[in-house]
Order: C-alpha cells, then sequence, then structure tokens
C-alpha cells in the first residue's frame, strides 16, 4: 500500500471542493442577476432532467471501480486489463443512456420550451464514459485532478463573463458549466496512460463485474431518486420561478456539503485497504476521526446559514430572491445529514462490502422524498421541496448510524458533538450581535462569518475539542513554523 498521507490526500480534495465553492460563489452571484428567478430555474430544470441520464450513463461505476482498482493498483497489466473492462462497460452504458435521453427529449411535451437547454446540457452525457476520475481515486492521485478541474473553472469564467449579458443568455450559462466539468474529464482521460497501458493485449471478461456494478447502480439511482427529485417535482408540479427559489436556497448548503465531504471523501481506498488486511482498529480508528470532522465542520455552518440567511441571499442572489431565505434556513441541516451518510454509506459500507445496506437506506429516503415531495410541493412550493428533502435525509442517516453502530464510539462522538454544540450557541450570540450593530449587507456577511469562525475556534479549543486542536496544530506547522524558518 502506498504511503500517500491521507491528510495531503484530504487537503488536495478539499482544495477541489473550495475551488468548485469559490467557482458558484463567482458566477452564481452574476448569473442570478442576470438571468433572475425564471432564468436560474430554468437552466436547473435543464441540468436536472439531464442529470437522470448522465446518471444512468455511470451506472454507478465510480465507487465500484475505486474500490476494486485499489486492490489491483500495485500490478499495471492488472490494472490495465480491469480499466478497460469497465471502461468498455461506460462506453455501452453511454450510448443506451442517450439513446433514452433522445427518446424522452422528442416525446415529452413538457420538456419542448427546454430543447436548447436540454442539447447543450446533455454534452455531458455524451462524453460520460470519459470520467475515469476513480481511477486517480484508486491511486490515492488528488494532485493532477485538482489542478485540472481548477484550470477548467478559470477558462468557463471567461464564457460567463463574455457571453452572459441578458435573461435570454440561458444556453451561453449552461455551456459553462458543460465546459468546466467535460473539458476537466478528457483531461483526466488523457492523462491516465501514466497508470495504465491502453494499448495492452489482453482478454477481456465484462461479466464478472456487471452484478456488483447493478448493486451500485442501485444505490446511485435511489440517491439520485430523492437528491434530484425535489427539483424535478418543483418543475412538474410548480413553476421555473419555485425552482430558482430553490436553487438559490441550496446552493451554500450544497457548497458546504462539498468541501466538508470532500476531506472524508478519500478515505474509501484506504478503508477498502484495512479491510482487506484485516486491520479493523486502524478502520475504527480512521472512521471515528472522520465522523467527528464531519460533525466539528457540519454544526457552526448550519447554524451561520440560519443566522445569516437573509444578508447571504441579498449579497448572492439579490432582492428578487428574498421568498428563498426561509427556505434556506429549512434546508440547512442537510448539511449535517448528508456529511454523515456520506461517509457511512459511501465510504464505509461500500469499503467493507455492506452497500447494500447503504442501497436499503437510500430507498427508504427516496420513498419518504417522493411521497412529502408529492404532498408539500403544489402547496407550498421551495418550503415544501426543502422540507421533504430534510425528513428524507434524516431518515437515511439515523438508518445508517444503526447499522454502523458497532464502528461508532458513541462516547466520543457525544462528547465532541456536545462541545461543538455548545461552542455554536456561543458563536449565534457573538453573530446576532455583529448583524444588530452593522447595517450593510457586504461588512455585516464578512464581518460575521470572521468573528462567528473565531469564536467557534476558540471556544472548542477551549473545550479541548481534538478535531479543533488538530486543525490549530496542522495551521500552526504550516503557518508559523514556516515564517520562522525565514
Amino acid at each position: 500500500m502506498s504511503k500517500t498521507s491521507v491528510k495531503k490526500n484530504a487537503f488536495l480534495n478539499m482544495l477541489k471542493s473550495v475551488m468548485a465553492l469559490l467557482f458558484p460563489l463567482i458566477t452564481f452571484p452574476y448569473a442570478s442577476r442576470i438571468l433572475l428567478p425564471e432564468g436560474i430555474g430554468r437552466v436547473n430544470f435543464a441540468n436536472n432532467i439531464v442529470s437522470y441520464f448522465t446518471m444512468l450513463a455511470g451506472l454507478g461505476i465510480g465507487t465500484y471501480a475505486a474500490r476494486e482498482a485499489a486492490k489491483r493498483r500495485d500490478q499495471k497489466e492488472e490494472l490495465s486489463k480491469f480499466t478497460k473492462e469497465i471502461f468498455l462497460i461506460n462506453v455501452l452504458s453511454t450510448g443506451i443512456s442517450y439513446l433514452l435521453f433522445l427518446v424522452c427529449f422528442f416525446f415529452i411535451p413538457k420538456l419542448s420550451p427546454y430543447r436548447s437547454l436540454l442539447l447543450v446540457s446533455s454534452m455531458s452525457v455524451i462524453f460520460s464514459f470519459m470520467n475515469i476520475g476513480w481511477l486517480y481515486t484508486a491511486e490515492e492521485d488528488f494532485e493532477y485532478p485538482t489542478v485540472r478541474s481548477i484550470v477548467f473553472q478559470i477558462l468557463s469564467l471567461f464564457i460567463l463573463f463574455f457571453f452572459v449579458k441578458t435573461p435570454k443568455n440561458c444556453v451561453q450559462y449552461i455551456s459553462m458549466g458543460v465546459f468546466a466539468g467535460v473539458g476537466a474529464d478528457i483531461s483526466n482521460f488523457i492523462y491516465s496512460n501514466k497508470y495504465i497501458s491502453w494499448h495492452q493485449k489482453c482478454k477481456l471478461n465484462l461479466k464478472q463485474h456487471l452484478k456488483p456494478i447493478f448493486v451500485f447502480f442501485g444505490m446511485t439511482l435511489v440517491v439520485s431518486l430523492y437528491t434530484m427529485l425535489d427539483t424535478s417535482m418543483l418543475g412538474f408540479l410548480s413553476n421555473d420561478t419555485q425552482v430558482g427559489f430553490y436553487t438559490a436556497a441550496t446552493k451554500l448548503s450544497r457548497i458546504v456539503i462539498s468541501v466538508i465531504t470532500s476531506i472524508t471523501g478519500v478515505l474509501l481506498p484506504r478503508f477498502s485497504y484495512y479491510a482487506v488486511t484485516k486491520k479493523d482498529a486502524e478502520l475504527r480508528k480512521l472512521f471515528n476521526k472522520s465522523f467527528k470532522y464531519s460533525t466539528y465542520l457540519s454544526l457552526p455552518s448550519i447554524a451561520g446559514l440560519c443566522l445569516l440567511s437573509r444578508p447571504l441571499m441579498l449579497f448572492l442572489s439579490g432582492r428578487a430572491y428574498l421568498p428563498a431565505v426561509f427556505t434556506m434556513s429549512i434546508i440547512s441541516p442537510i448539511i449535517l445529514l448528508i456529511s454523515l451518510s456520506g461517509l457511512i454509506g459511501t465510504q464505509l459500507f461500500a469499503s467493507i462490502g455492506k452497500e447494500k445496506l447503504t442501497l436499503f437506506s437510500v430507498s427508504i429516503g427516496a420513498v419518504v422524498n417522493f411521497t412529502l415531495n408529492s404532498i408539500l410541493i403544489p402547496r407550498y412550493g421551495a418550503n415544501g421541496a426543502a422540507t421533504a428533502t430534510v425528513v428524507a435525509e434524516s431518515s437515511v442517516t439515523i438508518f445508517q448510524l444503526f447499522c454502523a453502530k458497532k464502528y461508532i464510539n458513541i462516547k466520543e462522538q457525544l462528547v465532541s458533538f456536545l462541545q461543538s454544540s455548545g461552542a455554536c450557541i456561543i458563536m449565534a450570540v457573538c453573530v446576532f450581535i455583529v448583524c444588530a450593530i452593522l447595517k450593510n449587507i457586504f461588512i455585516q456577511t464578512i464581518i460575521s462569518v470572521i468573528t462567528g469562525s473565531i469564536v467557534y475556534a476558540a471556544v472548542t479549543i477551549l473545550a479541548k475539542n481534538e478535531i479543533a486542536i488538530e486543525i490549530a496544530k496542522i495551521f500552526k506547522t504550516k503557518f508559523f513554523y514556516k515564517r520562522a524558518d525565514r
């Protein structure tokens, strides 16, 4: 097993997610004011519909392939053979998915007004077979994908600022996102010959992978049903404006989730290695530390979004989106819920061969979400969709916590949770005072975030929270010691 540092990988993956955070923080405030809620709603609805076909083209391959490739990473011939097998399966699934997309494109009347947007967005389906990020995950190489992702994000900004000028420029806006994603995937595919030989002749056996892939696909399908269903059902049962409000309300929560899960998102190959080599103690230790990181970062994020929902909405989206302020507060608990379910279901259960538990848990979530969406969206619009999502995510996380209880050190996690909760209360008082004193939206937001972060960190360090102390040591080593060396 490579001695690649988990901390380095987590940092690189977090850097990629931070850029994914900064990217929409730059693009969305600009686009939301140009396109307005209706335009943003149209774009997000079109992207949402295409996401189902991208998911079908991906076929749940990512997690399975990362796990299996990690087992073969020290044998280049075996890894090359495996990669080509997975690649061919992905090519076939992509072809089938795009054919189904074309059927829906021509025969579902509701989609007619969105055809130009759907065609551009569907490029992500066509090129999805080149998405072999799982190979880099297996090799624990997060540097190259991170750099390529950042480069294409920066390039796509030119598309935004040069071509998105009026509310009619929805196609140009959707092109920006497609360019960033597809460009990075193509570059990663080209660079893959560093780890495998595409020209190596070997007898391929696709059949052996189909059963586990379909198990993961079932899991991906059900997860997608309740993570994407809210936007789809809003589009069908409500209107583009409500989709726009919901997009604005969930944008920050999803960004924060991506940053937190990026820290635990590098653990699958390490968990898999510990599981295969029967290093149970190391696996439990790493899992519990990751669990603490998730709660330590999630709780203040939830509190911050609730406290600053109005200034954040005004700052990021504008006055046209003020009806989404309450929606942002409703949806904020998914930060903790998805962070934990991602760690348990995607990282832990997949690595120890218990992915069926994840499939069952997300099936519960899908049923709950569909049922509540059907009841709440027609009456409450975006607020109804947010409520349904929180309840569905709660059902998934509670079930997974119950199934994973033998891996969880309950006493340690409870102490860490209470320390963070207490610090959040003190932080909330300080942020409330800042908001009462400062009236300028921009200054209020910036000072509140800085004050809240400092207060939360200080209180948790004083409370001797393990994660707070570890983060403080990392900062001290990275910044203060380097300056001293100079």
